[in-house]
C-alpha cells in the first residue's frame, strides 16, 4: 500500500476485516490505521466513537468491493416508511423520518481526522452515514443507493467536512445509473428520451412526499415519506463544509442545512459552506436548501438538470451567499401529469427575515421554462449578468413563457398596506419595493417578451442594462454543458463584491461576458475567503495534500 503524502510521510497500518472483525477494529482503531474492508456485504451496523487520527495520520476506512447496509429496495421499506412518519403526525408535529435520521448503517460519533473513502451504502433506509460531534472528516468516492439519507450531520461543533466524488441515487427504479455513467464518462447524463419514468420523479405526487395533514394531505399507507430526504442534511452545526464533484440523481433534496440555534447564537452556525462542481439531476423539490439562518455561502459551477426548484432560500435570517458560474436546464415536468408542485421557480422566498450581508446572484446561464421568483420577498439580493433563455424542450421559444416575476405581476402595489395585506398582495408576484429592500437587477439577459419594458412598466425598478430578446445558444440538448455557451454574448456589468471579512472584489473586467461561460471556462471569482481562515492543516487535510489515497 502506500504511503500517506504528509510531513514525515508515515507509513499506515492496514487493518484487514470481514463482517465479523470490522467493529472489533473500530473499536481498537488508532491513527494512522486503514480499515480496509475485504469485497462482500456489512448488513449488520456500524459504530466508530471517540477516536482521533491527526493531519499526517488520518483514521481511513476503505472499501472498494464492499457493501455496507441491509440492502433494502424502496418498496420494501415503503410501508414502514409511511408509519414512522406517521408517528410524527400524531404528535402534532410535521410527518417525516428527520428524527430518525441517527437510525444509520454507519454512525461515526466523536471523532476527528477521520476517512471514508471507496465504500458502497445500499438500501439504508433512513440514513446510510450518520456525523455526530466531529470534526475533520472526508466522504471521498462513496456511493449510495435508496435511503431517506445519505449523509447526516449534527452537533454545534461539527465542522471541518469535506464530501466529494461521491454519487447518491436515491430511487434506482429509473435511469439514475445510466445517466451517473454518461456523466462520468461523456460529461452529461445521457441525452436520449424518454426522460426517466421514476417512482420518485414521474408516479408520486409531491404531497404524498412532503405533504401535510395541516394542508388536508395526512400521512398514508400509500404515500412515499422515505422519499422526504437529502443527500447531505445537517442540523445545527459550525459549518465549513465543502461539497464538490458529487453527482446526486433521482433524489428529493441534495443540500439542505438547518440552523435551529438560540437566537443570539445563529451565526455561530450554519456558516461557510462551498458547493461546487456538482451534478443535481431530477431533484423533485429542492437542490440547495438553506432553513431557518445561514451565512457565507458560496455555490458555483453546478449543474442543475430539471431540478423542480433549484435554490430555496426561506430563511429567516442570511447574509453573503455567492452564486454565479452554474449551469441548469428545465425541460422535464415531474410529477404525474396536472399535478401540483410542478412548475416550480429557480429562487424561493419567504415573506419576511433578517439581512446580515448581500445575496449575490450572478453570471448564471438557465434554460428553463420558470419563473426566476414567482412570489414573496428576499432582502439584500442582487441578480445581475444572468444569461436565462426560456425555451421548450425541443429549444424553441417559449409557447406562453411564465412570467419572470410571477403571474400577478402587473397588479399595482398600493404604498399604504398593513404586514398581513402585504404579506397578501406578493402571493402572487414577487416583492416591488425594491428599492427599500436594497434589491437590484441589472445586466441580465432574459427571453421574456415582458422583459424589460413591460416590467418597468408595472413598476418594477430593472436597471438600465436589462436586456431582453432571444439569446443565441450553441444548442438546446438537455444536460449537455457547452450547449450553453452563449454566441456573441453580451459584455457583463462590472461591480463590487462585499466579502465576508469586509474586504470588496471586482466582479469582472472589460473581459468579462454575460452568462456562466467565459473564454476561460465557467466564469470565477475569489469569493470563498473562508478558506484561508481554516487552521493549516486542516485545509490542507481537507484538500487532499495529506490524505492518502489506499491502494488495493
Amino acid at each position: 500500500m502506500q504511503t500517506s503524502k504528509g510531513q514525515g510521510a508515515n507509513v499506515q497500518r492496514r487493518v484487514i476485516v470481514d463482517r465479523a472483525t470490522i467493529q472489533d477494529a473500530m473499536r481498537r482503531a488508532i491513527a494512522g490505521d486503514v480499515i480496509s474492508l475485504s469485497p462482500g456485504d456489512y448488513p449488520d451496523r456500524l459504530v466508530i466513537s471517540g477516536k482521533s487520527g491527526s493531519p499526517s495520520e488520518p483514521i481511513i476506512i476503505y472499501g472498494p468491493g464492499a457493501a455496507i447496509g441491509p440492502k433494502t429496495s424502496f418498496e420494501d421499506y415503503r410501508v414502514e416508511g409511511n408509519r414512522l412518519s406517521k408517528r410524527m403526525e400524531d404528535e402534532g408535529k410535521f410527518p417525516g423520518l428527520y428524527y430518525l435520521a441517527d437510525d444509520a448503517a454507519l454512525i461515526v460519533r466523536d471523532c476527528q481526522w477521520i476517512i471514508l473513502e471507496d465504500l458502497r451504502f445500499d438500501g439504508c433506509w433512513p440514513t446510510a452515514v450518520y456525523f455526530d460531534n466531529c470534526q475533520n472528516v472526508i466522504v471521498r468516492g462513496v456511493h449510495f443507493r435508496g435511503g431517506t439519507f445519505a449523509i447526516g450531520a449534527t452537533g454545534g461543533n461539527t465542522r471541518h467536512m469535506l464530501v466529494e466524488g461521491c454519487s447518491w441515487i436515491q430511487d434506482t427504479s429509473g435511469k439514475g445509473e445510466i445517466d451517473l455513467a454518461s456523466i462520468v464518462k461523456n460529461g452529461h447524463p445521457d441525452p436520449n428520451p424518454p426522460p426517466s419514468q421514476t417512482e420518485l420523479w414521474s408516479k408520486t405526487l409531491w404531497t404524498q412526499i412532503h405533504g401535510a395533514a395541516k394542508d388536508s394531505f395526512p400521512v398514508k399507507d400509500t404515500d412515499a415519506r422515505a422519499f422526504d430526504g437529502d443527500f447531505f442534511r445537517a442540523w445545527t452545526i459550525a459549518g465549513y463544509v465543502v461539497i464538490r464533484k458529487n453527482i446526486v440523481i433521482d433524489a428529493f433534496n441534495a443540500v439542505h442545512m438547518f440552523n435551529e440555534a438560540a437566537a443570539d447564537r445563529v451565526q455561530a452556525y450554519c456558516k461557510n459552506l462551498l458547493i461546487e462542481d456538482n451534478w443535481f439531476v431530477r431533484i423533485r423539490d429542492n437542490a440547495v436548501e438553506p432553513e431557518n439562518h445561514a451565512f457565507n455561502w458560496t455555490v458555483r459551477h453546478n449543474k442543475f438538470v430539471d431540478c423542480y426548484m433549484p435554490f430555496s432560500f426561506e430563511m429567516a435570517s442570511s447574509g453573503h451567499f455567492y452564486v454565479y458560474g452554474n449551469l441548469g436546464w428545465n425541460a422535464n415536468t415531474p410529477g404525474p401529469k396536472n399535478a401540483d408542485h410542478a412548475t416550480g421557480q429557480l429562487f424561493k422566498f419567504p415573506d419576511t427575515r433578517e439581512v446580515y450581508g448581500p445575496h449575490y446572484v450572478f453570471n448564471n446561464t438557465w434554460l428553463t421554462r420558470m419563473a426566476v421568483a414567482k412570489k414573496k420577498r428576499f432582502a439584500g439580493f442582487y441578480h445581475f449578468n444572468n444569461a436565462i433563455a426560456l425555451r421548450e424542450p425541443n429549444g424553441e421559444p417559449a409557447v406562453d413563457p411564465p412570467n419572470v416575476f410571477g403571474s400577478n405581476w402587473a397588479s399595482p402595489d398600493k404604498p399604504i398596506l398593513s404586514p398581513e395585506e402585504l404579506i397578501a398582495s406578493e402571493e402572487k408576484r414577487f416583492t416591488k419595493r425594491w428599492h427599500a429592500l436594497k434589491i437590484e437587477f441589472d445586466g441580465d439577459c432574459i427571453e421574456h417578451p415582458n422583459f424589460p419594458a413591460a416590467y418597468r412598466g408595472a413598476s418594477y425598478p430593472l436597471r438600465a442594462n436589462s436586456r431582453g430578446g432571444q439569446l443565441k445558444l450553441a444548442g438546446h440538448i438537455i444536460g449537455v454543458p457547452d450547449q450553453l455557451h452563449l454566441d456573441q454574448p453580451p459584455q457583463a456589468i462590472v461591480r463590487d463584491i462585499v466579502l465576508a471579512n469586509g474586504r470588496s472584489i471586482s466582479s469582472g473586467d472589460g473581459s468579462t461576458y454575460v452568462g456562466a461561460w467565459q473564454t476561460y471556462g465557467l466564469f470565477t471569482v475569489g469569493t470563498c475567503a473562508f478558506e484561508d481562515l481554516w487552521p493549516g492543516e486542516a485545509f490542507s487535510f481537507l484538500s487532499g495534500e495529506r490524505s492518502s489515497k489506499v491502494g488495493v
